[in-house]
């Protein structure tokens, strides 16, 4: 059977951990009470006690309780400078016989020593009744202790804070305690809500403990007695801290049973979101489109700033270089009548003497065009 250890108080998100405590109860023992304690007087803890009981009996309609109040000696918890017992101590009080033989037990929150202190006369009937197969059930102190070293409270450890004085339950100093010996390592609860790893980091660390556990509210860690194994339960964290050779090994545990996540809340200014994320569509869109025209403008303009001299041919009156051999039939016919604005003298149309080279002219239309420059024609939009 199994320790239920709860990291909190009473929690409904918790119902799987009270199903399986009802059921193992049931499996163990169905003819034996199932034991509710709880810290203080009935005056002063009623409705704990009330509630705690509510978890067997909304399962277990026929199910027999026997309700305890812790209130004997050293049961209650002082208060204020100078420290006042909340309640008053009853010093007749004693724990029902045959602990050892119930169905179940279920411990309640409050004061680690109070639950201590008040159940320790019966510890070694506890641990048979957990080593026997009864399940246990531990809220908070509850969960706290069953352990062999049980913190008591305390925020500083030698003079140096290591955790918050409202978990401190009285105590300045970090305080450990002798537990009633059920679980072999110290376990803490209210890990996340007291910001707890630090303490037991520095606890670990100086030596004042080999292992510890701390688990969150809403949270429970679950110990097969016989075996050993552990199974985290709820929706917080457990986690494990372990001494090391080169200081603190801390690992942390989950359930393995994934919570939904819940579906993301509805922008309070909805309309207005919808309204900005359209004008971002449309901006993005009118920036696409001018980089798109930008592109086919840079286009055009390179087209149209191609070398004139790629698409102009030569002109068809350049004169023909002085190298340049003579074609055999250049000379002018006997009979060919002479223009009058001819470039050659009169005389020459019946001249038998051979024709000259005609000498070319300085007239600028006629320049050979002068080859361009090398590399790159610059384009429009380019600088020299």
């Amino acid at each position: 059977m199994s320790l239920f250890l709860v990291g909190g108080g009473y929690d409904d998100s918790l119902a799987e951990v009270y199903d399986e405590f009802v059921s193992q109860a049931r499996h163990h023992n169905a003819d034996a009470p199932v034991a509710v304690v709880v810290a203080g007087p009935a005056s002063e803890s009623a409705d704990h006690l009330a509630e705690l009981t509510h978890i067997v009996t909304s399962r277990w309609a026929d199910a027999n309780i026997l309700p305890i109040h812790l209130d004997g000696p050293g049961t209650a918890p002082t208060m204020g400078d100078p420290a006042t017992p909340l309640w008053a101590t009853n010093e007749s009080f004693q724990l029902p016989e045959g602990l050892d033989t119930l169905a179940g037990i279920i411990v309640g929150g409050g004061a680690v020593p109070s639950y201590i202190n008040g159940l320790a006369p019966a510890a070694e009937q506890l641990s048979m009744l957990v080593r026997g197969g009864a399940p246990w059930l531990g809220f908070s102190a509850g969960a706290m202790a069953p352990s062999i070293t049980a913190l008591a409270g305390g925020w500083q450890l030698q003079g140096r804070r290591v955790g918050q004085p409202a978990g401190a339950e009285g105590y300045e100093e970090v305080t450990f305690v002798e537990g009633l010996g059920l679980v072999s390592l110290t376990v803490t609860t209210h890990n996340d809500t007291l910001s707890g790893d630090g303490l037991l980091i520095s606890a670990v660390e100086s030596g004042l403990l080999s292992s510890a556990v701390a688990v969150d509210e809403g949270t429970c860690l679950r110990i097969d007695a016989s075996t050993g194994h552990t199974e985290v339960m709820g929706r917080g964290l457990v986690r494990w801290f372990t001494r090391d050779v080169n200081g603190v090994l801390v690992r942390s545990q989950r359930s393995i049973t994934p919570e939904t996540t819940p579906a993301p809340h509805k922008p309070r200014f909805d309309g207005l979101a919808k309204v900005a994320a359209a004008t971002r569509a449309a901006h993005d869109k009118e920036e696409r489109e001018k980089a798109a025209l930008q592109r086919a403008e840079e286009r055009r303009r390179t087209r149209e700033a191609r070398p004139a001299a790629d698409q102009t041919p030569a002109p068809e009156d350049s004169p023909v270089p002085e190298d340049s051999p003579v074609p055999e039939d250049s000379s002018v016919p006997e009979d060919s009548p002479v223009p009058e604005d001819s470039a050659l003298p009169k005389d020459s149309a019946t001249s038998t003497e051979p024709a000259t080279e005609p000498t070319p002219t300085t007239d600028p239309v006629t320049q050979p065009t002068p080859e361009p420059a090398a590399g790159p024609t610059p384009t429009e939009d380019v600088k020299p």
